[in-house]
This record gives structure tokens, C-alpha cells and sequence, in this order.
């Protein structure tokens, strides 16, 4: 394993594996807010593991349309936000199905949708494992900033512009993970 391998917190990589013990399919779901670092979690666990599949609305949207501002309009981001959606759902279900090892790269800000995940994991068989980023909102702020001076991300990435006021929305609107079971990583 590599420098990627090095991004993977220990009590993640503990996890990711299936043993003889707990042979089920792993599903990792990042929980945070923009900015806290799912992306780069995903891609670490990804390279370091190849069993894994990522699942990402950026990537699904950079794949079809390029980069938000660069290949398409801002105005264009929503619609290809829904189709992404659906293509996000249909490939997790075809995974989970067929019993591979899943990374889902989104924010699951809202406990409800968090819920319906674990719902339809439990019920193909697989396990768990909820990453969540803790992260004040101006730490939030300062990692966006950072990533906005630097180009866009080829793989799309982090692509939607984020403002203060988007940022505080998306505050106010987070459910924090609490006893569910979630590892914790602190963002500074």
C-alpha cells in the first residue's frame, strides 16, 4: 500500500475487510459536509483496496458532462445533479446485489437517508461502515476556500461553487451522526 494507503484513518482500515468470521460485503458511507473530506477518504480507500467500488455524484456528472464551469454551465449543474442521482442509486443497488464491496462518496447529511442505506445494506446481507467528518464550520470554510484557489479537480471532485451562505445552509441543515454506529474523524 502507498501514500493513499497513509490518508485511511487505522480504525477505518479495521473495518474494511471481510474475515472469515464476517465474510458479508463491506458498504462505507462518508457523512459530512462539503469541504470535510469525503472525497479524498473514498479515493484512498478505492486505491488501497481494489474490491471497492466508489460511487460519487461529481465523478458520475464529470464523467458524462466534464467540469462544472468548464465543459457545461452552472445553470446545467441540477439536471445533471438528478440524472447523477439515478445513476448513483441504480449502481449501488446493482452492487449491493451482487455482493461487491461499495464506497459511497456523498455527505448523507439527513439520519432518514442514512437510515434507508442501512435499511437496503441489512437487508442484501452486507455491513456498514459510516465514516463521519466532524468539522466546525469555519474549518468548512477555510478547506473550501483552499480547494477554490487551486484548479478544479479532473475527476470533478468538489466542482459545485459553495458560498458562505450555501456553507451555513447546509450547516443548519446537517444531522449529526449519534449512535449510529459511526467512526468519527475530527477535521481541523
Amino acid at each position: 500500500m502507498g501514500a493513499t494507503d497513509q490518508i485511511i484513518p487505522e480504525e477505518v482500515k479495521s473495518r474494511l475487510l471481510r474475515t472469515e468470521q464476517d465474510p458479508r460485503p463491506v458498504v462505507v458511507m462518508t457523512c459530512g459536509i462539503a469541504g470535510s473530506g469525503k472525497s479524498t477518504l473514498s479515493k484512498a480507500i478505492a486505491a488501497s483496496y481494489p474490491s471497492f467500488t466508489r460511487i460519487s455524484i461529481d465523478q458520475i456528472i464529470a464523467s458524462r458532462h466534464g467540469l462544472y464551469g468548464v465543459d457545461y454551465p452552472p445553470s446545467a449543474h441540477a439536471a445533471f445533479e438528478l440524472e447523477a442521482d439515478e445513476i448513483y442509486d441504480t449502481t449501488f443497488r446493482q452492487l449491493l446485489k451482487e455482493g461487491k464491496d461499495i464506497m459511497l462518496d456523498r455527505s448523507h447529511y439527513a439520519r432518514a437517508d442514512r437510515d434507508a442505506v442501512l435499511a437496503e445494506v441489512e437487508k442484501a446481507g452486507a455491513r456498514r461502515v459510516l465514516v463521519y467528518f466532524k468539522a466546525e464550520r469555519d474549518v468548512l470554510w477555510k478547506r473550501i476556500c483552499e480547494r477554490k484557489a487551486k484548479e478544479a479537480s479532473a475527476d470533478g471532485d468538489g466542482a459545485l461553487e459553495i458560498g458562505e451562505e450555501l456553507l451555513d445552509r447546509y450547516v443548519a441543515g446537517f444531522d449529526v451522526p449519534d449512535g449510529e454506529g459511526e467512526i468519527v474523524i475530527e477535521v481541523k
